[in-house]
């Protein structure tokens, strides 16, 4: 048997990274950042690419880490294909029964605004040569035909962080943080029709347009141009689009000719009964037949507002209803005028437009974009470079304990007394015990004014067989500097090696680092 695997299996992948990364999620992930040395090849402007095994992607980042810095969920978004407004393009149009939906361009980013819109009609297959502005929660129409959704806007600080050419930031958001977005949420309606979609135009329908002459609670006075023969527009509908009674609509169920009167099935109130001033539609009428339930707030209405040359062209939804999950369209005429026309009705996804739109518009990936700026409280050398970065998810400290520090010194720290010069990056340190450990100099950092005490830092540290560690009272030299200090303690890095699960290890060519400079480094999950 065969199967499909939805887009909503890769959306819940997605989400579940998304919010183990968030505060309340007992699981925590650092950037981690290593390797001042230089590659075998760094000649040749290639970094070498790890394998996938073992040794590589779980022993062999760790000797040389500097620091790590804990990715927050303020450095996170989900992703979403790019597709920029622009005009003269057709859009493809939303519609619950499109077949891969994800690949196409349904959604547009506007530049100018940096707003997001779903395009609910595309006025039948035309191109978009009018810019979508405005941030309404209703459907916002432009004057080319097309009908769009705002969805939410991009701020420019996120677009600058988060976006490329090929992919767009899209924010999830659970509570209200006075945005659009979330106004927008808020005011999605589950399960709502707001365009229905003429499939077949059929033939020999009519219209009939004007201004009221008079009215009751039970009938309406059209046009002297109106038909003459009587039951003519029987069965179709009236609606009133401008003017008092604005959006009523009801089915004909007589009409004489001679007075042009028709009679309606349902009583107008008091308060919406049309005069001179309202303007009136006649055609054929809508009917959708659906699973929205009884209640009149959630059927939908509609009308077919364009017949020309006999043909249904386009329908507009009055009310979009709600709580549809299927529904049915009829166009329904004087049987003795217009036949086979059909329409299909597009339902909202679950929810409503906008209100998850990480997963409306299949945001399928999660960038991660951490950023070193300059020292980071003195933790991150500034006066050297890295060339290997990555993730990893839960490591632990030396004490067993859960990593939870914003920011974390990697690094083997050697406190050293009778410093007699400037150590130089990336040389060689010895012992004068010949059974202690070697390492590189990441950086040297004094504690008095003369420079002959600190902390140095050392990575790539490697044991002589009997363990990462060091003689106290120990000489220690530079190889190329010669510089020499007497060690009075050492402490191993603070998280505890091979903990953890490294997520993704790159190396990568020389990143050369300054106290006024910030790094942003973007990791994306597909899924």
């Amino acid at each position: 048997m065969g199967g499909v695997v939805t887009e909503y299996f890769r959306l819940h992948n997605a989400r579940q990274l998304y919010e183990s990364i968030g505060e309340a999620s007992p699981d925590v992930y650092y950037l981690f950042i290593g390797r001042t040395l230089p590659h075998t090849d760094d000649t040749t402007g290639n970094a070498p690419t790890p394998k996938n095994s073992v040794t590589e992607t779980s022993y062999d980042p760790w000797p040389s880490m500097i620091a790590m810095k804990r990715v927050n969920e303020s450095d996170e978004r989900f992703l979403t294909t790019r597709h920029d407004w622009v005009t003269n393009r057709l859009y493809e149009e939303y519609n619950d029964r499109t077949d891969n939906l994800d690949t196409k361009n349904f959604y547009v980013i506007q530049n100018d605004d940096n707003y997001v819109y779903k395009c609910i009609d595309n006025n039948s297959g035309a191109n978009s040569t009018v810019k979508p502005t405005g941030t309404s929660t209703d459907i916002i129409s432009t004057s080319d035909g097309y009908r769009w959704k705002y969805m939410f806007s991009i701020s420019s600080a996120d677009k600058a962080r988060f976006a490329s050419p090929s992919f767009i930031p899209v924010k999830k958001i659970d509570s209200d943080d006075g945005s659009n977005q979330f106004l927008v949420q808020t005011a999605a309606a589950n399960g709502a029709i707001n365009h229905i979609k003429v499939t077949a135009n059929g033939s020999g329908y009519f219209a009939e347009s004007g201004n009221v002459v008079a009215a009751n609670s039970s009938s309406v006075t059209i046009a002297t141009t109106a038909a003459a023969n009587d039951s003519f527009y029987v069965d179709s509908a009236i609606y009133f689009k401008a003017g008092k009674g604005l959006g009523e609509i009801r089915r004909i169920i007589a009409y004489d000719g001679s007075t042009k009167v028709v009679t309606v099935n349902g009583a107008y109130t008091t308060a919406t009964i049309a005069n001179t001033q309202t303007q009136y539609v006649i055609s054929p009428r809508v009917v959708v037949k659906g699973d929205s339930g009884a209640s009149a707030a959630n059927l939908v209405k509609a009308y077919v507002s364009n017949t020309a040359g006999g043909q249904v062209r386009k329908i507009d939804v009055i009310a979009a209803g709600l709580n549809y999950a299927r529904a049915n369209v009829a166009i329904v005429a004087n049987s003795s005028y217009g036949s086979g026309a059909t329409a299909q009705a597009i339902i909202s996804p679950p929810g409503g437009h906008g209100k998850e739109a990480w997963k409306e518009l299949y945001a399928k990936k999660i960038v991660l974009n951490a950023q070193l700026a300059g020292a980071e409280g003195n933790t991150l050398p500034t006066n050297n470079d890295f060339r290997s970065v990555g993730i990893i998810a839960n490591p632990l400290l030396r004490n067993g304990q859960a990593a939870n520090a914003s920011i974390i010194d990697q690094c083997f720290r050697l406190t050293l007394t009778n410093v007699s010069g400037d150590f130089t990056a990336d040389e060689l340190i010895t012992s004068s015990v010949a059974a202690d450990a070697t390492g590189y100099v990441v950086r040297f950092s004094n504690t008095n004014a003369s420079g002959t005490e600190g902390i140095l830092r050392l990575t790539d540290v490697k044991s002589k067989g009997t363990g990462l560690t060091y003689t106290l009272n120990s000489t220690i030299t530079g190889a190329n500097s010669g510089v020499t200090a007497t060690l009075s303690a050492f402490a191993r890095p603070a998280v505890r090696e091979f903990t953890g699960d490294v997520l993704y290890w790159e190396q990568r060519d020389k990143v050369s680092r300054d106290p006024a400079q910030i790094e942003s480094l973007q990791f994306i999950a597909q899924f």
